[in-house]
């Protein structure tokens, strides 16, 4: 059979639900980490500043390593680099149920797991995109639905395991799950029988982009919406324990900041392609400063808390399903996968700088209040600051930009957060 017919076929199929698989893992289990913090802070007598520094070293990694990732796929398919994770991700949880230092931990979690996660996730979502040509934007959507899947149906369970058999003993199964989800999706990443795009072109692209204020502004607002994010993904659940919640109830609101996300993702897109992209983004950055206040004023208010969860999760997954679109309309198609690899750092930063800042404020003060604050100037610090991209008009691609747009097979529609 022709590699043109193999297009839109059943391996391709494969690739796709391989993809929902081993993120729906994958992010059920990395965000299940702040269902742990309470146990590794007493383990370890660490503050609140050094545990987290786990999840920002972590994701700092994941963001950074999907430059290179996606041309070592170019040259060696997605197949080695999903079995190389499963090496890391399986050992670096693993390894980490066994240190006995906070610094060792943060260097074997942050390398294990952040290498772990960045080696497939855009390798594998290129590939999904690859094997398709009429149906691309339904198996990307299978793809990255496993995102917020992981945080929907693994989280609340992993939660139960920490909970019971204390998280050491959660990470070693984890780690041993890990290795064999992983090991299975690689034997399933097919290579698609399309040639791979050009790493020069993507290079080349990103140079373009990187001189444009444009680029720059829409990467300040990203690193800013980040550094406030990802307090909320690290300590939300311990700052729910703390007024009084159950642990199981507690860490629902992960869940439900993931079914806000979901949403998000799914209908700002579909409202993105017909009243306008930019305005659109605006609004959901606006979304999020609205979000914290709310936090700020839930006390120990669970319905406020969820509310809280699941209005941030629409604001920041619909800018990330909508953010690409709005590249391509400013930046053009060609190449676009390099200027989103470099646009996404932005988002690796923020988390290295929030979480921490975060904790070690709550360890200065012993009250959530001000890092709540401060995540509130931030977001609008990041609503403001996009607020110029009125100027460009609409934002809405052209109809033909469109349906380019969504059948290039590497575009990273993918992200994590």
């Amino acid at each position: 059979m022709s590699g043109k017919r193999e297009i839109d076929g059943g391996r391709g199929w494969i690739v796709a639900f391989a993809g929902c698989a081993i993120n729906t893992w994958t992010f059920g289990v990395f965000y299940a980490f702040a269902t742990a913090l309470e146990q590794m802070v007493d383990e370890f007598n660490a503050s609140l500043s050094g545990i987290a520094a786990f999840f920002s070293v972590t994701t700092f990694l994941f963001f950074a390593v999907g430059m290179l990732a996606g041309p070592l796929a170019d040259r060696f398919g997605a197949r080695r680099l999903v079995a190389v994770g499963a090496f890391l991700m399986g050992g670096g949880l693993w390894l980490t149920a066994q240190v006995e230092s906070l610094l060792a931990g943060i260097v074997i979690y942050g390398l294990g797991v952040g290498l772990g996660i960045g080696s497939y996730l855009v390798p594998l979502s290129v590939a999904t995109g690859a094997w398709f040509e009429k149906h691309r934007t339904l198996a990307l959507g299978i793809n990255t639905v496993g995102i917020g899947l992981g945080t929907l149906i693994l989280v609340p369970f992993a939660e139960w395991l920490i909970r019971t058999a204390g998280w050491r003993s959660a990470f070693e199964l984890m780690g041993i799950g890990s290795a064999i989800v992983y090991a299975v999706v690689a034997l399933l990443s097919f290579r698609p029988p399309t040639p791979p795009a050009s790493v020069s072109v993507s290079i080349s692209a990103a140079r373009r982009a990187v001189r444009k204020s444009e680029f720059w502004r829409l990467y300040a607002a990203g690193l800013l919406m980040s550094v406030a994010l990802f307090i909320p993904f690290v300590f939300l659940v311990q700052y729910a324990k703390e007024q009084g919640i159950a642990s199981s109830t507690a860490a629902f609101l992960i869940t439900s900041l993931g079914l806000g996300s979901v949403l998000g993702r799914l209908g700002l897109g579909v409202l993105g392609m017909r009243l306008g992209v930019l305005p659109l983004i605006i609004m959901c950055f606006g979304i999020q400063p609205i979000a914290y206040v709310l936090w700020l004023l839930s006390g120990s208010n669970y319905l406020l808390l969820l509310l809280f969860a699941g209005l941030l999760g629409v604001g920041y997954g619909g800018f990330v399903a909508l953010s690409p679109v709005a590249m391509a309309g400013i930046f053009g198609l060609e190449g676009l996968g390099g200027v989103l690899g470099v646009q996404y750092t932005s988002a690796g930063i923020g988390a290295l700088i929030g979480p921490i800042a975060a904790g070690a404020i709550i360890d200065a003060t012993g009250s959530y209040t001000v890092a709540i604050i401060g995540a509130i100037v931030v977001s609008l610090a990041a609503t403001i600051s996009v607020l110029p991209m009125w100027r460009l008009g609409d934002g809405t691609p052209s109809e033909s930009l469109t349906r380019s747009f969504l059948s290039q097979p590497t575009v990273w529609l993918v992200s994590p957060r």
